[in-house]
């Protein structure tokens, strides 16, 4: 069951994003200006709402005792580590240089979310990055295999990366695409209702994204050795496609996109366009470590060609990079996409717009993606979100 399981979810998961495989080649006419890399954290124990959809509460609870709810897993620990790895490959001196051996603080910003998984994937991630070199090992026994690196993580409440929580905007808006929904695109899977209402006690034609949660606590479960219930086996593939038709929904309309990720594409829209008007700009390399939400966010505001058939798996990783032509000065922008940290390869993706290249023109890249835009301050104002910033 566990091997059908992820079978159905590499299928229809990992293998639809369109691209050229990445063989982390540094091209030496291309000089990389700048990156923004958005990281799902690694494999978790169940959520308190995927537990309310289980028959096997109190076994779960047990399991999950020491990570708690949500909790990065040691697997999720593991995955998070080959996160940093692949960073430091590609953008450490190996590769397009933007990071140095050793850890200077003028080079990364490291965002995360509130959330422990996020910043414990970070943790990890970052000891991958930067496993001390002498002049920064600072003790004879741990100092020598990890080095601290700070990151920073706002209030639940007022983080932009967490649009999907706290913005009263973004949640109405959902609200009304759930309601459209359920009586359209979830009308095949009407024959599910009565199943699902019988073994978790929930109506699906309520809240379209149970289905959803269900499949998560499914991959949850059997990665804690809790076998999917006998039940589930014979509708397993059309629960999973209907996950799918529900994680869709939160990138709908254009301004849930923009709500998604129109700060993180301002951010660098004005970083870039600073580096072009050759001012001094720190901090190149930016890393977010967040949730599948915002990896896909990111690449539905830089319109990345057929992103909607992709669901970010955990330690997946997307990143957009600027480029500098040393030969013409001419700036382009990369879209790069690593579906699964540590057992799968990164691909360069297109920008919808500039199919014929990977790398698109900077100036028809700005353009493209103008209308996404969303500075962080009016983020706050649209989302009624009271903060200091």
């Amino acid at each position: 069951m566990f091997s059908y399981l992820v079978l159905v979810y590499l299928v229809v998961h990992l293998h639809n994003a369109q691209g050229n495989a990445v063989n982390n080649e540094v091209i030496n006419d291309k000089e990389m200006s700048l990156a923004f890399v958005v990281n799902r954290h690694g494999e978790r124990t169940p959520s308190v709402n995927e537990l309310s959809l289980s028959g096997e509460k109190e076994k779960l609870k047990n399991l999950t005792y020491i990570e708690g709810f949500s909790g990065l897993t040691n697997v999720g620990k593991r995955t998070a580590y080959q996160i940093g790895k692949f960073i430091r490959h590609r953008y450490g001196s190996q590769g397009f240089q933007l990071l140095s051996n050793i850890y200077h603080q003028n080079e990364i910003s490291v965002r995360s979310t509130g959330k422990e998984r996020t910043k414990m994937t970070a943790g990890v991630a970052l000891a991958a990055v930067y496993p001390p070199e002498v002049a920064q090992q600072w003790d004879e026994v741990l100092g020598k295999v990890w080095q601290p690196v700070p990151y920073s993580a706002l209030p639940l409440s007022e983080d932009y990366l967490l649009y999907f929580t706290n913005c009263k905007r973004f949640k109405d808006l959902l609200e009304n695409v759930k309601k459209e929904s359920i009586h359209e695109e979830f009308v095949m899977f009407n024959d599910l209702i009565p199943i699902l209402k019988t073994q978790t006690g929930r109506n699906f034609t309520e809240n379209p994204m149970l289905f959803l949660t269900i499949i998560q606590l499914f991959r949850s479960q059997v990665a804690l050795g809790i076998h999917v219930p006998q039940w589930a086996k014979p509708i397993l593939a059309r629960l999973d496609e209907a996950s799918i038709l529900a994680y869709k929904l939160f990138c709908k309309t254009d301004e849930m996109k923009r709500i998604g990720g129109g700060v993180m594409l301002n951010d660098f829209i004005s970083a870039a366009n600073e580096i072009i008007a050759g001012k001094t700009v720190t901090k190149r390399f930016r890393l977010f470590s967040a949730h599948d939400f915002n990896v896909r966010a990111l690449m539905d505001v830089t319109n990345i060609t057929q992103s909607e058939q992709i669901a970010p798996d955990y330690g997946s990783l997307f990143a957009i990079e600027l480029y500098k032509s040393k030969s013409s000065g001419q700036f382009t922008v990369l879209p790069v996409y690593l579906p699964k940290a540590g057992e799968s390869d990164a691909q360069y993706l297109h920008f919808t717009g500039c199919e014929n290249d990977n790398y698109c023109d900077y100036k028809h890249f700005a353009d493209l993606t103008k209308e996404y835009l969303l500075p962080e301050k009016e983020f706050y104002k649209i989302c009624n979100i009271k903060t200091e910033l």
